[in-house]
């Protein structure tokens, strides 16, 4: 963690004296502690943490490479600390603080705090290359996913609703080691073009799987922090032919997708490239190929048109497509992928990958 801090000082964009962090997500990643509260200072000479007194005493033994400080008078505390770093300028993680919780700072901070993404931009492109360390938590995520995938299949079935499916898929994701139980599971069916596959604001619908549906499903687990976000679709015993086609074209251009992902070039490249293939051979799908997958089940990179980033050595995605069927179903396939030299490989290769 301790080199994290520093490597965030390293970067620091010229004209920023240093960087509050006030989100829980930030805490983790530079701190190595999960807390409620705390707010992280970064200065170019050194860094401070102020948390109140709950969580003091495991700050204390926890922290390398802040100082910790007891939360007394905040606003008093951040100005003494700003005078002392000759701080004048301060960039803060914009992206997860409230326009509420950014004047507050701003007004303890006596005006010192940047209305930009530079800080964020530096975080993201920190936060984007994992460390082998990181990388096997998220091995180890996407392994509870197989498992649960695995441990499902034989119990979904005609006459069956969604719903279930889903209730079930929380008492496997317990039993496999999942840390947020219930949470992080679709399951679609039918005529499913329209509906959502965002999480965490998926309703299930509770249809009941008919003996010719395509049944889709949506599996995020987490392991130590770490999350990871896997799609598939079975075709029951009576779907078309037609239908099991579909599935195998769609696991046919998630192979395109990946090929494409070469360390070095941008990802607009890799994307234009599967987008030609989609064209070519007639098939319709959402653009939106992947994101980046972390502490957080979306983080960082995009996968979609205009995307300018580098593809780098280290950063772990979700890649992978939903397309459209005749009709208004839908097919859906995503893995979790790291970016190694040779380009995008399989984090995870379970022993099941067609439905």
């Amino acid at each position: 963690m301790e080199e994290r801090l520093k490597k965030l000082t390293e970067s620091l964009p010229e004209g920023m004296d240093g960087a509050l962090l006030l989100a829980s997500v930030h805490r983790r990643y530079y701190l190595g502690i999960v807390s409620s509260a705390g707010t992280l200072l970064v200065t170019r000479e050194k860094s401070y943490f102020i948390v109140d007194f709950r969580y003091i005493e495991m700050a204390k033994q926890r922290i390398q490479g802040a100082e910790v400080l007891l939360q007394e008078e905040l606003a008093k505390q951040l100005e003494e600390l700003a005078a002392r770093h000759d701080l004048h300028c301060i960039g803060v993680d914009i992206g997860y603080v409230t326009c509420t919780v950014f004047r507050e700072y701003q007004e303890m901070l006596g005006g010192r705090l940047a209305a930009d993404d530079r800080l964020e931009h530096i975080i993201a492109g920190q936060r984007g290359t994992k460390s082998r360390e990181e990388q096997e938590r998220m091995r180890k995520a996407g392994q509870i996913a197989e498992r649960m995938f695995n441990r499902i299949v034989p119990y979904i079935r005609p006459g069956i609703r969604s719903d279930e499916v889903q209730r079930r898929l929380g008492i496997l994701a317990s039993e496999e080691g999942s840390q947020r139980g219930s949470f992080g599971f679709t399951v679609s069916a039918g005529d499913n073009w329209m509906e959502s596959e965002e999480l965490p604001d998926h309703f299930p619908l509770g249809k009941v799987i008919d003996e010719g549906d395509v049944v889709t499903l949506r599996i995020a687990t987490q392991y130590q922090g770490y999350w990871a976000d896997m799609s598939r679709s079975l075709c029951m015993e009576k779907a078309t032919g037609e239908r099991r086609q579909s599935c195998e074209r769609a696991e046919e251009a998630q192979r395109v997708l990946m090929d494409a992902l070469e360390p070095g070039k941008r990802f607009d490249t890799a994307i234009a490239r599967v987008e030609g293939w989609l064209a070519d051979e007639g098939i319709q799908a959402i653009p939106d190929y992947g994101w980046g997958v972390g502490l957080e089940i979306r983080e960082g990179v995009r996968l979609e048109r205009g995307c300018l980033e580098v593809i780098r050595e280290g950063m772990v995605l979700n890649v992978g497509l939903r397309m459209r069927e005749p009709g208004g179903s839908s097919v859906t396939v995503r893995d979790m992928t790291v970016i190694t030299d040779q380009g995008a490989r399989f984090l995870v290769r379970g022993s099941v990958r067609k439905g």
